[in-house]
């Protein structure tokens, strides 16, 4: 990996707006020169919202040459100063080993006093390292306590595994109900997995409006395997069996690389004209094309 690589600073973005919104957080390298300048004396005060910026300026070779060294240098010089936003960066650097070996105990440190400070993303990769047994023994009791506090502020991969924490009484006493309301919460903030898990629930329910909705929501973050179930809803006579429908969401599903759609697709074409079926390929491919957020499957974590 290149020291170009180092940081995430500019993690990948879906909007135009949120583009913007990222370029204008003061601990982000600015594009104006005047605007370096200033964070060039800033720094010189020891200002940790500078010295962060100036390790995103190395980072992203902007204004400076790339230096991956350098950018670990300021982001450890802000780290120190308290600032809980460079903690976080700087402890997933350690976490992940980007540009430099993956340091668990480092990592710990460094995302330890970012999440003691509140910092939702450093409490969710903390949670993260004990799931795991990255650093730390494997404790699900403490990944439950940081996943609930990150969770509270907003962050939305947290309540998704403080629903399956609950939902399977993981390091807390198990209780549905409000697995239930966390995978809500981070569905409605567009966590595809939990879109994918609450669709499955109240397909058992059966709430098949519900269900189908959030099947969509899930589809439309190119959740294969939610374009899959949908056509296996549309199959029963629990939510009104539809071979049209079942037959446009395998379609979709196999154009995603799902085999079990496209066989699934395969069985459901005996059932209709030639024409049926190429009107459905047609609402599919326009389907693809008006949800082009469904291009992109990310993980939902990253692997050191």
């Amino acid at each position: 990996m290149s020291c170009r690589s180092v940081l995430l600073f500019v993690i990948p973005i879906a909007s135009l707006g949120a583009a913007m919104a990222q370029e204008s957080r003061p601990d982000v390298c600015p594009r104006d020169a005047a605007d370096f300048s200033a964070i060039q004396q800033r720094v010189a005060a020891n200002d940790p919202v500078a010295e962060t910026a100036l390790a995103s300026c190395y980072d992203l070779g902007r204004h400076v040459q790339p230096d991956g060294k350098e950018s670990i240098h300021w982001l450890t010089e802000a780290a120190g100063h308290g600032y809980a936003p460079a903690q976080y960066e700087l402890g997933r650097i350690y976490l992940y080993g980007r540009g430099i070996p993956a340091d668990y105990p480092k990592a710990l440190i460094w995302e330890s006093k970012a999440a003691e400070q509140g910092d939702p993303r450093a409490q969710r990769d903390l949670a993260f390292m004990y799931e795991r047994g990255f650093g730390v023994p494997v404790d699900p009791e403490l990944a439950a306590e940081w996943n609930r506090k990150a969770a509270t502020q907003g962050q939305t991969d947290a309540q998704l595994h403080l629903a399956r924490a609950l939902d399977e009484g993981a390091g807390v006493p198990r209780n549905p109900d409000q697995a239930n309301r966390w995978y809500l919460r981070a569905a409605r903030e567009d966590e595809p997995a939990a879109q994918l898990e609450l669709a499955r629930k109240l397909a058992r329910g059966p709430d098949c409006t519900q269900a189908i909705h959030w099947y969509k929501e899930a589809a439309a973050h190119g959740q294969s395997p939610a374009m899959y179930e949908l056509g296996k809803l549309y199959l029963t006579n629990k939510c009104g069996r539809d071979t049209s429908q079942a037959f446009l969401w395998f379609t979709i599903g196999s154009r995603f690389g799902s085999a079990e759609s496209k066989a699934e697709a395969g069985k459901q074409a005996r059932y209709l004209t030639a024409a049926q079926r190429q009107h459905l390929e047609l609402i599919a491919e326009r389907w693809i094309k008006e949800h082009p957020g469904s291009e992109k499957q990310e993980d939902e974590e990253e692997e050191p």
